[in-house]
């Protein structure tokens, strides 16, 4: 049973052949139809003859007719299907070059590479693209004389009784498609792009085409086939944004070596590193909830998904264009990976390129690093907004209202806020705020505060206090136990302020916390350093109420009425950043 393989997800409709063939014949009405189905006849013998009858018996095309009898395709050539065959000549090309090929090799990237369907002829003025029998597709051009791929046409318009041929002096050169390279390893030579390709064989898929293909015979209640035509498909192009085997497409795709792969890989898995039996905080009447998970797998699954998911950019991208030479008003300073994420160093990204390879659909980069900024990729820094209802874990003695800031400056993002206002007169408000997608790495850990723009805006002269908070972190451990940690405000100069100001406050079991919390500037939008912190096991994609969550709160009793005075109970709350250490170096380099 003869079977065959279409790398793309594309089929033709039923009842599609015998129309008039415009989707691919633009600009040929009905009536002109014919003109692809007969060739000249101008009184030459070759006329009488089929395609395969002149080529065998033309000296100068011996070493073509060689290749495609070894390909099998000589009785195609004999046949009544109309054919156009572009034949290099004698002496043009190696014919030795192929000997290591299979003969499905063969065929597929040399001799259907010159033969496409229906007559095209060299008359007039013409500037075509031509879609050949393997899905490549040239461009056959001139006025008087002729080119093929920008090859020289030496004789043209050779009449046959089935098609037409052209002698071209020289081979049309075979470039596999970007999804042909990276899960061929013969079309793939040597370029120990291995890991790469076990990846994207693992999500192939073949079905059966049943109406491309030939029925045969009902063997044991079984149908056959006598002609098999399977349909490829590949779940990742979906996930990946990109459709890889379309020969009308144009991307740059960066394909790590095995060394870079498996350098990558190992980096990223430590950041997405599970307990078996991850605990939660869980809020209401529920005091604890679990998940059990197989870690091996996900952070295999993740780190493989984070590996691949920026390495290919579409070169019709106006972020990209200037990967073909193309001038691009948005500058050379970002890339932008076909599911729309942004990097700022691509001459860094593109500084590991060890080998350029040209495909019939973009350009393959052969890297020996992936060089991606992790906060840009597969570690980014995470904001748990305090004015979404969902990552509110908790609210004690406080009523919410949120509100959105228009800052009206091109320098400073809008914003939202949560304001928490106690519920009554002594009530000390607590906001617990969930951190989803916290990864097995170290963030620096800020909260953002708010003015009083409640206040100000009715009374502009008034004096608002700060607040004095310290923050509780429930967390999982290594070996799966919720854990607490509290952060304080180390800062010396915080804590000889606080105890100048409140002289009868001494550092003792009492009251230790409350000289060493946190203050803000109320008169603006302040980020507040809270502190360093280590999450032993990540979290990401575990879930909702399956993270880490921070509690925001007062450390001094209600009755001291020296402190009640002197800081505000409400709570104005912007958000909670955790921003991986990696990008916090980075930053603080480039301040040198």
């Amino acid at each position: 049973m003869k079977m065959t393989i279409f790398y793309m997800v594309r089929k033709m409709a039923k009842g599609f052949l015998p129309l008039c063939l415009f989707a691919l014949l633009p600009l040929v009405s009905c009536s002109d139809f014919s003109d692809y189905n007969t060739v000249a006849v101008d009184g030459n013998a070759s006329a009488t003859q089929t395609l395969w009858q002149n080529i065998k018996q033309n000296p100068q095309l011996s070493d073509f007719a060689a290749l495609v009898e070894r390909a099998g395709f000589s009785s195609q050539l004999d046949a009544t299907h109309y054919y156009t065959v572009w034949a290099p000549k004698n002496g043009s090309f190696n014919p030795v070059s192929f000997d290591g090929y299979s003969n499905e090799d063969l065929l597929q990237q040399f001799v259907k590479n010159h033969i496409a369907s229906y007559s095209h002829q060299a008359t007039g003025t013409i500037d075509e693209r031509v879609l050949m029998l393997n899905e490549k597709s040239y461009v056959f051009s001139g006025s008087a004389s002729y080119a093929f791929d920008g090859i020289n046409i030496s004789q043209a318009n050779m009449p046959s009784s089935n098609g037409v041929l052209h002698i071209i002096d020289g081979e049309a050169a075979f470039y596999p498609n970007l999804y042909e390279f990276v899960t061929d390893s013969v079309l793939s030579r040597g370029k120990e792009i291995d890991s790469l390709r076990n990846f994207f064989q693992k999500y192939e898929t073949e079905t059966l085409d049943e109406e491309a293909s030939v029925l045969g015979p009902i063997v044991n209640g079984m149908q056959t086939y006598v002609d098999s035509v399977l349909v490829v498909s590949n779940a990742l192009w979906r996930t990946l944004n990109a459709s890889l085997s379309h020969e009308d497409s144009s991307y740059t795709f960066l394909m790590p070596t095995n060394n870079a792969w498996n350098k990558s890989y190992d980096k990223i898995k430590t950041y997405y590193n599970y307990a078996s039996t991850t605990k939660a905080e869980a809020f209401g009447t529920v005091k604890e909830q679990s998940v059990n998970i197989d870690n091996a797998y996900w952070q295999d699954s993740l780190a493989n998904r984070f590996l691949t998911r920026y390495m290919i950019y579409s070169n019709n991208d106006g972020y990209n264009s200037w990967l073909e030479g193309t001038p691009s008003v948005l500058g050379q300073d970002t890339l932008r990976t076909t599911n729309r994420v942004k990097l700022s160093n691509p001459q860094d990204i593109l500084a590991q390129t060890k080998e350029t390879l040209k495909m019939s659909n973009g350009v393959v980069r052969i890297v020996d690093s992936l060089a991606m900024l992790p906060w840009e990729t597969y570690a980014p820094e995470l904001s748990a907004s305090a004015s979404l209802s969902s990552n509110r874990a908790n609210v004690l003695t406080g009523n919410v209202n949120t509100y959105s800031v228009t800052m009206h400056s091109p320098s400073q993002d809008d914003f939202s806020y949560a304001h928490i206002k106690p519920t009554g007169g002594y009530a000390k408000p607590e906001l617990d705020l969930f951190l989803p997608g916290v990864l097995s790495t170290t963030y620096d850990i800020y909260c953002v505060f708010v003015p009083a723009f409640d206040v100000l805006k009715n009374y502009p002269d008034s004096i608002v206090p700060p607040n004095r908070v310290i923050f509780t972190m429930n967390y999982c451990d290594a070996n799966g136990n919720r854990k607490d940690v509290t952060f304080l405000n180390e800062s010396e100069e915080n804590i000889s302020s606080f105890q100048e100001q409140f002289p009868k406050v001494t550092d003792n079991k009492t009251n230790s916390t409350s000289i060493r919390a946190f203050s803000n500037d109320p008169t603006r939008l302040d980020t507040v350093f809270v502190g360093e912190f280590t999450f032993p096991v990540c979290y990401y994609g575990l879930g909702d109420g399956f993270c880490p969550n921070i509690k925001i709160s007062s450390p001094f009793s209600v009755f001291n009425k020296d402190l009640m005075t002197a800081f505000t109970r409400d709570l104005r709350i912007a958000s909670v950043i955790l921003k991986p250490k990696e990008l916090v170096e980075f930053e603080q380099s480039k301040k040198q």
